[in-house]
């Protein structure tokens, strides 16, 4: 028997094309929702697992200040110049200063010369005092004698009276002169000790003063220069501010997260198109006011954890006060790495 052929009718043939089509289409449109939900997951909820957030490139900040109330008369460094420790940056006067040194000056030699009044005055009463102590010596010896003499009907009383006054008298003087030493002694050591304290505050503030010559503490680059020539700048003002060389970010930590950020994670540094890598190298136990740049104009100060994130070796640091973006990878917090 001929087998016979199942043959199709025309108008029920699969249409393949358009099945496979239709595929594609169903995949494209899946993966364009599971997109978005990761895009809008991260927008909203991103930052509860990894750290995601701004700083600023800054470096160890030095200040120039004045000790006590100054006149600028010369200027010798502006912003973004690069200065070494010593380097002159301003040269001020100070009429408080000057003043205080001649103040100062004037009692340190009117003590010296009472101190040499005491030292000569003390030379004599060592000199007196051998003498004084001889006379008593011999005014006593001779009182003695006349006692004996008395004793024997020999002399008359007037003479034993004259010889007690003269004891007396040699004893009162050497008692003075070894009092009147005692006290030069005392006079002297404490005068010497004050005179010691006033040449060392006068050494200090003429140090502190450097005659005029404000230096910069570290090496670094200016940064905001508070001072013009010729304005007079009270005592604990900034002259200038320098930031050292070695910069690092300084970045703020938004708290209430799931991920833990600790000393030793790697941070991706952006800002623009450019990125570098960095390592969180310190994170501080206190919630600092957030720079101007990161608030509104109109919002109450925001305060975050700070963190001191340093440049991988080999990357170049990005310039100073230059804002970026911080990210980690996706750090899991340890119940959920448990979980898992």
């Amino acid at each position: 028997m001929r087998r016979l052929k199942f043959r199709r009718v025309a108008d029920s043939l699969p249409n393949e094309p358009r099945r496979r089509r239709q595929a594609v289409i169903r995949w494209i449109y899946i993966a364009g929702v599971v997109g978005l939900a990761a895009v809008l997951g991260d927008i909203f909820v991103g930052s509860l697992f990894y750290l995601r957030s701004e700083g600023l490139v800054v470096g160890d900040p030095a200040v120039i200040a004045a000790e006590f109330p100054v006149t600028i008369r010369e200027i010798r460094v502006h912003q973004g110049d690069h200065v070494r420790a010593g380097d002159i940056a301003a040269i001020v006067s100070s009429q408080s200063v000057t003043e205080a040194i001649a103040r100062l000056t004037g009692e340190l030699a009117s003590r010296e010369v009472r101190l040499s009044e005491l030292r000569v005055r003390g030379e004599t009463v060592d000199a007196i005092l051998g003498f004084a102590e001889t006379r008593h010596l011999i005014a006593a010896n001779a009182r003695k004698e006349l006692e004996t003499l008395m004793g024997r009907g020999l002399l008359p009383i007037d003479k034993r009276t004259a010889a007690v006054e003269t004891e007396y008298r040699s004893e009162q003087d050497l008692g003075g002169l070894k009092a009147e030493k005692r006290v030069i002694e005392d006079e002297v050591g404490s005068l010497a000790g004050v005179l010691g304290e006033a040449r060392t505050a006068i050494g200090e503030l003429r140090r502190l003063y450097g005659e005029g010559r404000m230096r910069s503490p570290i090496d670094g680059i200016v940064g905001r220069v508070a001072a013009e020539q010729g304005a007079v700048v009270r005592a604990g003002e900034p002259l200038f501010e320098i930031y050292g060389e070695q910069r690092y970010v300084l970045g703020y930590l938004p708290t209430g997260g799931l991920h833990d950020i600790k000393p030793g994670d790697g941070v991706t540094i952006e800002t623009g198109l450019q990125t570098a890598e960095g390592i969180v190298a310190r994170v501080e136990p206190i919630a600092a006011a957030l720079p101007r740049e990161f608030q509104g104009a109109f919002s109450p100060v925001e305060r975050q954890q700070v963190l001191r994130i340093e440049f991988a070796e080999g990357e170049t640091p990005l310039p100073l006060f230059t804002k970026v973006r911080l990210r980690s990878g996706i750090v899991l917090p340890h119940w959920i790495r448990w979980i898992w």
